[in-house]
């Protein structure tokens, strides 16, 4: 997405909340892992599979298909653009997908698939307004057997995240706001730019008089981007806090809570059949994990739902290993993967794509 100079101010700035969502980029990840869904969701992930099967709940197959066509992202008729204007409810992001027209679907369906839409879309193409219909019936069932355990939890913590980048940008500016997203968005000269799908694509849309943040607890399972009639975007990251779902506590309550005690302690078992995390242990396995784009202590420690000071000492350890690099940046000093962590995370955490070092590439 293109935007003049104009577009950048705060003014031109939302961060809002949707249940819609959040609730595409769970099915994401479910799409995106077909076995153990990597840490901080794998204990989620496998509750929620069996309780899929136990609901008979399946996912329709062109909504995982186009996931996995679009590396993670989705046609932007399947995304609405929250308002920020209420507490969001799922029942009315329903019926706004249910207005989207048969030609739409289409349209966008067409662009995506220039070379021909596929089997697995098919069935979507031929009858839009049916297998809509299918969809906006099967999104509540999918949200009470998947989601619904831990909603309070996914509530506070996309709350707390919204409250986090509206103080920032209130007291920072845009820019310093931009720089927390994790390239969500980002900026050269004059022009914002969206990024969505595989690492190095770009939305390119002109026109675009505001733009909508949203922040997504499984923003490791999808990067959304929708659009708007009024020239309004909106683009998923991801919210800091989802290790609370990596946490074994009751439904609801959220980790760190007078109930469930730290988020960090008694954490530290790996997950069956993950390498990283037999080799390294949960906390330092999700360390090396979340270092494959450069960040400071806070927010990685933000991120994970870690003590500073217990991610302090992981990174430290990294560092004498050389599995991960320290380098200051103005007044910020940030680490991420060298080049033997990287191919670490290559060879023992073969779900995920990993690039190489940002300072290796041009």
């Amino acid at each position: 997405m293109t935007t003049s100079e104009h577009g950048a101010h705060a003014g031109a700035l939302r961060i809002a909340d949707s249940r819609l969502w959040e609730t595409f980029g769970s099915i994401g990840l479910l799409s995106a892992y077909r076995g153990l869904a990597p840490w901080p969701y794998t204990n989620w992930g496998r509750a929620a599979r069996r309780s899929l099967m136990r609901a008979d709940v399946t996912v329709p197959g062109w909504l995982v298909h186009l996931f996995r066509a679009g590396g993670g992202t989705l046609p932007s008729f399947l995304l609405p653009v929250p308002s920020s204007a209420r507490q969001p409810d799922l029942a009315d992001e329903i019926a706004l997908l249910r207005e989207v027209s048969p030609a739409r679907v289409r349209e966008e369906l067409e662009r995506w698939f220039p070379q021909g839409v596929p089997v697995e879309v098919r069935p979507l193409y031929a009858d839009p307004g049916a297998r809509i219909a299918d969809l906006c019936a099967f999104l509540p069932r999918y949200v009470r057997a998947a989601l619904a355990p831990y909603e309070a939890s996914l509530r506070t913590v996309t709350d707390d995240d919204i409250l986090l980048r509206a103080r920032v940008l209130a007291t920072q500016g845009p820019d310093r706001l931009l720089g927390t997203l994790n390239g969500a968005v980002s900026r050269r000269g004059d022009v914002l730019r969206l990024h969505t799908g595989p690492p190095g694509r770009i939305a390119v849309k002109a026109d675009i008089s505001r733009i909508v943040l949203v922040p997504l607890v499984f923003g490791r399972g999808a990067s959304l981007l929708g659009f708007a009639p009024n020239g309004v975007a909106a683009v998923s990251y991801q919210a800091e806090g989802a290790a609370v779902l990596a946490c074994e506590i009751r439904p609801g309550r959220r980790a760190g809570g007078r109930a469930g005690g730290r988020a960090d302690e008694g954490a530290d078992e790996p997950a069956r059949g993950d390498r990283l995390e037999i080799l390294l242990g949960r906390s330092r396995a999700g360390v090396v994990r979340g270092l494959v784009a450069p960040t400071t202590t806070s927010d990685l420690a933000a991120m994970l739902g870690l003590a500073p000071s217990t991610v302090s000492e992981h990174l430290t350890s990294l560092v004498a290993a050389g599995v991960v690099r320290r380098r200051r940046t103005g007044v910020r000093v940030l680490y991420e993967l060298d080049a033997s962590g990287v191919a670490l995370l290559r060879h023992l955490d073969n779900r995920r794509r990993v690039n190489a070092p940002s300072y290796e590439t041009t």
